[in-house]
């Protein structure tokens, strides 16, 4: 992503204004599980909302007449999935006031709550009454609270969207009989999810096949392939990043020098060069919806995908697959003692932050507030978005995930993201987050596409890493990283 040195002229944006429509909520009878109240008016005042465009949207459609209640109209401004940044940070550097309430990923959270853009959300959450104002705090899993929504001892996001990476497969073509002997005769081990990651290269090359050939008994009409994961310019870095953090990777050491140009982080690259054979040719073109679209039309036999996907299995009109799928955590490295140690990338999430110089914030709040909680499950429990779990309560209620075959189903959905979550690993949650991550994914798509050896990519990556923590000012930083690194340590998800 382009970083926030813009010219006049650039800052001069064009968004897609959408005044929703009504929308039928996401289950009939919205779900009784959150004690809420609705506040006095708050006469009749517009809130401009900014948020990635597509699904996740959808909720101020499904609560369009609470708003309504309250005297609050919605104003959705849409903005591509990859541009949510830099749209955002260019309003917020010249002082618009074009924003009331901001959706953004976690991770920029340094760059604008360090600027001064986001409003402290402290004082609103202890107003009272608490049946109105309080967004329920301890009842978010503590990593999508302290990191997505906190920054320098004060919370000013509140999340709506938890978002983590899962290995996806069908378990039609993996408990097939006929498959399941000749993989046994091929690799000389059962059929089964993978748990490292050559192991994954391996069962996504024996799922490669022609079209004409047999695939559970079955002639295919299409070629299909093993695996597939994202490969466009922009999120790809992520699924490089599950490789090198469960190959013991870190971003930087404890004096901010990038520990990304090692061995460890060539093999990790290397293996994801080494099974791009087996995903579909075009996948370097691949953005969530294509990757969603290959696994859920039949077209690979894993995939490695957003928590939200194995809920739109079970659309007919999305999916071929519905009953198929199963969940696994994600493939790891093998150790010297024998062990196998699993990482799970958490990338974007969202959150929902009151712009500081909203002229509603209050009746921002309320609706982050509303959103956040009170209407969360019936938010994250649909097939209609892209918002998954991230509240306690949202585990503890299968029955509302009416999506799966049966509650069993989807208890064993929400044990699947519970198992990746064990082994979460978090982004870089510092100002410059942008920045780092952007000129890595630049260096790992060069890798990819043959225009660097991963050594060659890494070292830019690294050198590119330095001059930005420099422009940041290094000492800064240092102490930022420290701080990032004791909050990633009391949350469990590094030793």
């Amino acid at each position: 992503m382009k970083r926030y040195l813009y010219t006049v002229l650039a800052l001069v944006m064009v968004f897609t204004i959408v005044m929703p429509a009504l929308a039928q909520a996401p289950n009939e009878d919205p779900l009784d599980v959150y004690k809420w109240d609705y506040p006095e008016s708050f006469g009749n005042v517009t809130i401009a909302v900014i948020g990635d465009a597509g699904h996740n949207l959808k909720p101020y459609e499904f609560w369009k007449e609470d708003l309504a209640k309250v005297g609050i109209t919605a104003e959705i401004i849409e903005v591509p999935f990859d541009a949510v940044y830099e749209k955002e940070m260019a309003e917020f550097v010249v002082g618009s006031g074009a924003f009331d309430l901001v959706t953004f990923y976690p991770a920029y959270i340094g760059d604008f709550a360090g600027n001064g853009f986001l409003e402290p959300l402290d004082d609103y959450m202890v107003k009272e009454p608490a049946a109105v104002w309080d967004p329920a705090a301890d009842d978010i899993l503590p990593p999508f609270w302290e990191l997505y929504c906190r920054f320098g001892g004060k919370s000013y996001a509140l999340p709506i969207d938890g978002d983590i990476l899962l290995l996806l497969y069908r378990k039609d073509l993996f408990e097939n009989e006929e498959e399941m002997a000749a993989f046994k005769a091929k690799y000389g081990r059962d059929l089964a999810a993978p748990t490292t990651w050559d192991e994954y290269k391996e069962v996504a090359e024996f799922f490669t096949r022609k079209k004409g050939d047999m695939l559970a008994g079955k002639e295919l009409a299409h070629n299909f392939y093993g695996t597939a994961e994202y490969g466009e310019r922009g999120f790809s870095v992520y699924w490089f990043l599950n490789r090198f953090t469960s190959n013991g990777g870190m971003y930087f050491d404890a004096d901010m020098n990038p520990t990304i140009n090692t061995p460890e982080a060539a093999a990790a690259l290397q293996n994801m060069i080494d099974t791009l054979p087996f995903m579909p040719p075009d996948v370097m073109a691949y953005g969530y919806e294509e990757l969603k679209d290959a696994f859920l039309k039949d077209y690979t036999a894993m995939v490695i995908q957003w928590s939200d996907v194995p809920k739109k299995a079970g659309d007919p009109e999305l999916s071929e697959i519905g009953g198929m799928v199963d969940v696994a955590v994600l493939p790891g490295w093998a150790m010297e003692d024998g062990t196998v140690v699993h990482r799970s990338m958490m990338p974007v999430g969202r959150v929902l932050a009151v712009a500081v110089d909203s002229a509603n914030k209050e009746a921002a709040y309320w609706v982050a507030k509303h959103l956040s909680y009170d209407r969360s499950l019936d938010d994250v429990a649909t097939m209609l978005t892209g918002l998954d779990p991230y509240r306690y309560s949202h585990f503890a209620h299968p029955e509302a995930y009416k999506m799966f075959v049966s509650e069993e189903a989807a208890a064993d959905y929400l044990k699947g993201v519970e198992a990746n979550m064990a082994v979460g690993f978090p982004e870089i949650f510092i100002p410059g987050s942008a920045a780092y991550t952007d000129a890595l994914d630049l260096q790992v798509q060069k890798a990819l596409t043959g225009e660097a050896t991963p050594e060659e990519a890494l070292a830019a990556a690294s050198a590119d890493w330095d001059k930005i923590t420099d422009k940041l000012g290094r000492e800064q930083q240092v102490k930022l990283w420290n701080q990032a690194l004791e909050s990633y340590k009391a949350l469990g998800l590094i030793e």
